[in-house]
């Protein structure tokens, strides 16, 4: 996955933010510029659309965090209805909103707060599993048998690689701020290099530290939502320490989820509305505030999602 799509896909993102710096479109504008302006509004349509499952993910993700923060455990489907899950979704993404256009540097100080952390916390959990293993710890899968990373190519293994795929994918949204970059055909792709070494190190490394405290052959029906909090919970009392790491992950992930929205309302919007040829696009969906952000294209996104829980 490293060699045949992560360091590739890095260097084709980089392709795209370097090309057109006068533009702030991503990839709208690198297929509107190498294929005319129809080809373009479509794929910023297509882009667009593509984003509003995750951005319903991620919004999700947010109340997940803070139910452990609140409740130090799994128990959300017992306190909360799908009803009020949908409407707190809905606040959320709102509120977010509102902050992210009043406060005009609030997205880059989230995204450097929450993406620095977590990659700590992510180091601190492939670090504190391996010391588990040198101090005689038995993992939960069999790590040391090489026959286990033998793939077997079926529907299973293609489906689950298509969703290691999804979750690694996000690195062309960077092209939408290409405008903001001081050095942009310099420091952009130094960006997506640094971006491929740390998603090879969390997909390599941080695979075999889930496989310590995890049995790949049973793994728990809700491992995607509470999979990572169940993995702290595991580390901690592996080291006496309680709930001390799983708390520390869900004050991480809630900042990093938040700043995850931020710019993907942010980028959505951007792909959607910044650099599609006027005439294909109502006047007041391409509005920008004083901040240069697309604001009616921002209700126009946050609004298609929330009416998902409609």
């Amino acid at each position: 996955m490293l060699l045949a799509y992560i360091i590739p896909y890095a260097l084709i993102s980089a392709q795209i933010g370097t090309t057109f710096t006068q533009d702030g479109g991503g990839l709208a504008t690198w297929v509107r510029h190498t294929s005319g302006d129809t080809l373009g509004y479509v794929v910023s349509w297509m882009y667009w659309s593509s984003t509003l499952p995750y951005l319903i993910d991620v919004s999700n993700s947010v109340i997940v965090a803070i139910s452990w923060l609140v409740l130090g455990n799994n128990t959300l489907d017992k306190h909360m209805s799908t009803l009020w899950f949908g409407i707190f979704t809905f606040l959320v993404i709102l509120i977010f909103i509102i902050l992210e256009n009043v406060f005009s540097r609030s997205m880059e100080v989230m995204s450097l707060i929450g993406g620095a952390a977590m990659f700590l916390m992510a180091v601190l959990f492939v670090a504190l599993a391996a010391a588990g293993i040198a101090k005689g710890y038995h993992p939960a899968s069999n790590l040391f048998d090489l026959s286990a990373y033998k793939p077997h190519f079926s529907t299973h293994y293609f489906s689950t690689t298509g969703l290691l795929i999804f979750a690694t994918s996000g690195a062309e949204l960077g092209a939408t701020y290409i405008q903001q970059v001081r050095n942009p055909k310099k420091e952009f792709p130094k960006a997506m290099w640094m971006l491929a070494i740390m998603t090879g190190f969390l997909i390599i490394f941080g695979s075999l530290a889930l496989g310590v405290y995890f049995d790949a052959n049973h793994l728990p029906n809700d491992l995607k939502m509470n999979g990572s909090y169940y993995a702290f919970h595991y580390l901690g009392e592996q080291w006496g320490v309680g709930n001390l790491f799983m708390y520390m992950f869900a004050g991480t992930q809630l900042v990093f989820m938040l700043a995850q929205l931020a710019v993907l309302i942010d980028a959505a919007s951007r792909v959607l509305s910044a650099d599609t040829a006027a005439r294909f696009m109502p006047q007041w969906l391409l509005k920008k505030n004083r901040q240069g952000r697309p604001i009616h294209s921002y209700i126009f996104t946050a609004s298609c999602v929330c009416s998902s829980y409609c």
